[in-house]
């Protein structure tokens, strides 16, 4: 091996003699002090004289003297100085080495230190970046349902406004027959036919409206919490009676079949709250009805044990599985594409099943028709009635056309129309009618009444269209909007005269004879 220049020789000397301070001592085999080199106070020996035990100031040589070269490192001596200590044995005895070796101790602890809190930072800003994470995760999991609650807040928002600019006409249609028919039926010379079409109208309207108001006030009740059971004894055979009454002309309308079937076991009169049962069913029929293009609607009425089962079956278009999730929401209609109602009334019907301590159940299929089921806690008496209500009292008017006129009625409110036609025959007009604004149109080129009287919200193209399309075909006689709805300046200027439900009949008589004379 070739030996080191004499310049680095010297300067690693130099280094290493300035760094490790060696201190060298020569003991016998009785441990005893034969000579030493250097400095021994950094290491606590200092300078002891030749013969001294040396075992008390370095006790490592005990068991380590013998035999070949040792190195003993990091002996901490008695200044707890770090020392490496170098046992080199000799004839008389041995060499021992002491060599300071603090300053590399003290590199080395700082340097694992360094590393031990690296390690502990890289653990805690893994942990901070896992949290980071979670956080991450849930705020956008928190964003999520925050925007999923958003869109159901907005689309909540947004069927309650539809909801209420529809109420105004869903009640004023009713009012104004039941208000007109009044009229008609208090007449001097009203005849019998008149006073029973009479009553039967303001029944049917009184029915609708009493529906309307409950489904609304049901609704704010039942969020509310404030709805309270009314239980009553009643004769459930009249209620069954009463609702195949009301229902059966509906599905004849509409080419229907309509039957209910009451099994034997079903008591005659029952306690329970009248009300709610009947609304209940006439939401589940009226919807079987309403959603039936063709075939027929059932009712099946059995009682077991206390609870009294009505199933609603009908031959309609069925209900998707997607949709039978949605269809006791408020205001939603499923996958069914009428806007009649309200949309409150399956979510209604769901919850006072409910609070009578009763369910509601729904099985369909697309194409294979609805069957629903009740099952409601009722209890069976021995005797009871049903409470019969009164009859309405009754109505009149006095104009009569001076000369053979026409009149064309738009208005898909068979009342309502039955009810003008009634007036205006009397009064000596022809009449010509239409539920459709484009039939309307149809009607008018072909027949060119001598006025018209519109509704506004009616199939078709709509009453203010239509009204506008006349003009534009270049009718020039008197277009008289009667509506429920509201319209804005511009729309009743398309119009000769507005009226808005319920009207006056005498002033609307006498509006039409101004008009037409």
């Amino acid at each position: 091996m070739t030996r080191l220049p004499e310049p680095v020789v010297d300067y690693l000397q130099e280094h290493f003699l300035a760094t490790a301070r060696p201190f060298c001592f020569q003991v016998d085999r009785d441990f005893r002090l034969i000579r030493q080199w250097g400095d021994g106070s950094w290491c606590g020996i200092g300078n002891p004289e030749p013969g001294s035990d040396m075992l008390g100031a370095a006790p490592y040589l005990l068991g380590n003297s013998g035999g070949a070269a040792r190195v003993i490192p990091h002996v901490k001596i008695a200044n707890n100085v770090d020392t490496d200590v170098h046992i080199l044995p000799g004839d008389a005895g041995c060499f021992v080495v002491l060599l300071d070796t603090q300053a590399t101790h003290d590199s080395l602890q700082a340097r694992q230190q360094a590393i031990n809190e690296l390690r502990l930072v890289h653990g805690q800003q893994h942990k901070l970046i896992e949290r980071q994470r979670e956080l991450i995760s849930e705020l956008v999991e928190t964003r999520s349902e925050l925007d999923h609650h958003r869109r159901e807040a907005e689309r909540g928002s947004e069927n309650k406004s539809r909801f209420i600019a529809m109420m105004s006409h869903e009640f004023r249609t009713p009012l104004a027959s039941i208000i007109n028919y009044a009229d008609l039926a208090l007449e001097e010379g009203a005849s019998p036919n008149d006073v029973q079409m009479s009553m039967e109208a303001i029944s049917r309207s009184a029915r609708h409206l009493t529906l309307l108001v409950e489904a609304v006030l049901d609704d704010a009740r039942l969020d509310a919490g404030n709805l309270e059971l009314q239980e009553v004894d009643f004769s459930l055979y009249e209620l069954l009676d009463d609702l195949g009454a009301m229902m059966a002309p509906l599905a004849a309308e509409k080419g229907l079949g309509f039957a209910t079937q009451v099994d034997r076991d079903v008591p005659a009169a029952v306690r329970a709250d009248q009300v709610r049962l009947r609304q209940i069913l006439i939401n589940l029929l009226g919807n079987a009805v309403k959603y039936t293009v063709e075939g027929s609607v059932r009712l099946i009425v059995s009682y077991h044990r206390g609870r009294l089962v009505a199933t609603v079956s009908d031959t309609g278009p069925g209900i998707s599985a997607e949709d039978q999730e949605r269809v006791f929401r408020a205001f939603e209609r499923g996958g069914r594409t009428t806007n009649d109602g309200a949309g409150l009334g399956l979510t209604i019907t769901l919850r006072l099943a409910e609070l009578m301590g009763g369910e509601i159940s729904l099985d369909s299929k697309p194409g294979e028709g609805c069957t629903v089921s009740l099952h409601v806690p009722v209890s069976e008496l021995i005797d009871g009635r049903a409470a019969v209500s009164e009859p309405l009292p009754a109505p009149s008017d006095d104009t009569v056309a001076a000369r053979p006129l026409s009149i064309l009625i738009c208005d898909d409110d068979e009342d309502m129309t039955a009810l003008i036609e009634h007036y205006l025959h009397r009064s000596g007009y022809g009449i010509v009618t239409t539920a459709d604004s484009s039939d309307a149109i149809s009607k008018v080129l072909k027949f060119d009444p001598d006025l018209v009287l519109m509704d506004c919200n009616v199939p078709g193209i709509g009453g203010v269209a239509a009204a506008r399309a006349l003009r534009g075909h270049g009718y020039r006689n008197p277009i008289v909007a009667l509506t429920a709805s509201r319209l804005s300046d511009e729309e009743a200027g398309t119009f000769t005269k507005y009226f808005r439900k319920p009207a006056d009949m005498q002033e609307l008589m006498s509006t039409i004879k101004a008009l037409t004379h």
